[in-house]
């Protein structure tokens, strides 16, 4: 059985011919596996770890790579040699107990690609499980395609996953204008994606409210101290959200908000240009 076309000629552009033909060995095996089984979409179930393959043969994955990319949802796939073993395995303990830190980097790929296709297909899903993994995919996974060097990946992670979530309160849009402008679009979507996760409307307020007063000063620190990465940015936030969730309401959120204020115009009053930078933050509001 051959390799569908678009599979067929990713692999073909790199691998030997005997590796194809490998390849074309796990194809059969995964369509026996899911013979009969659809998606949620109605589509067959095979399309997905075609779909997979294929986004991996796209990055020029190895060939056991692509081949558990292949295998990756099929029963007891054995046959294909220790090293595919190992990919599945260790995707299997990365799903099992979520530790990033301890896989390796071809099961993070082999994970990436899982989530994308997912997330291209993910109007199929209810709408609590689209926001769950969509907050998941901002908060967790697009970090590590930032990480392997994946930076188109990690694009159609991002802008997929935001476009199930709530855009941001336009309160903590306003606040992060404070931020670099070529970090400030990803920011938002992973505090959107943060969000999500919240389970009622104080602790989300909380948050919002906390991130709104931990702007200046993270902003201080990245234009002036050099950028530190997402997680670093997220943590300074979550300092203050921690603190203000223990009960906050949103009367309170609103004076944090005030607070906000007047520390922007200290920050802004420390750069010596506050006047200037300050119109510019309310036209730009003005404007949204």
């Amino acid at each position: 059985m051959e390799l569908p076309d678009q599979l067929a000629t990713a692999v073909s552009a790199y691998l030997p011919a005997e590796d194809v033909r490998f390849l074309e060995g796990a194809y059969r095996f995964a369509a026996e596996a899911h013979r009969g089984q659809l998606r949620k979409s109605g589509d067959p179930y095979l399309t997905h770890p075609v779909a997979v393959a294929t986004i991996l043969a796209g990055q020029r994955g190895s060939r056991d790579l692509v081949c558990a990319g292949l295998l990756h949802d099929a029963p007891a796939p054995g046959g294909f040699g220790a090293p595919v073993a190992a990919l599945l395995a260790g995707l299997q303990r990365l799903e099992a107990t979520q530790d990033v830190a301890s896989a390796s980097d071809a099961v993070l790929r082999l994970k990436l690609a899982d989530r994308l296709h997912n997330l291209r297909t993910i109007q199929h899903l209810d709408p609590a499980k689209r926001r769950v993994k969509s907050a998941e995919t901002l908060r967790t996974l697009v970090p590590i395609a930032v990480r392997l060097d994946l930076p188109d990946l990690g694009r159609e992670l991002t802008d997929l996953a935001s476009g199930v979530l709530d855009r941001p309160p336009r309160v903590l849009a306003f606040a992060a204008l404070l931020l670099p402008k070529s970090a400030r679009s990803r920011w938002l979507a992973e505090w959107a994606g943060e969000i999500a996760t919240l389970p009622t409307r104080r602790r989300r307020a909380g948050f919002v409210a906390g991130l709104a007063v931990a702007m200046p000063g993270l902003a201080w620190t990245l234009r002036k101290r050099g950028r530190p990465g997402p997680s670093t940015a997220l943590s300074l936030g979550a300092v203050a959200a921690t603190f203000l969730n223990t009960g906050i309401t949103w009367p309170a959120a609103i004076v944090a908000v005030a607070a906000l204020a007047v520390l922007t115009a200290v920050l802004f009053a420390r750069d010596g240009a506050a006047a200037q930078r300050l119109r510019e933050l309310i036209e730009a509001w003005r404007r949204r």
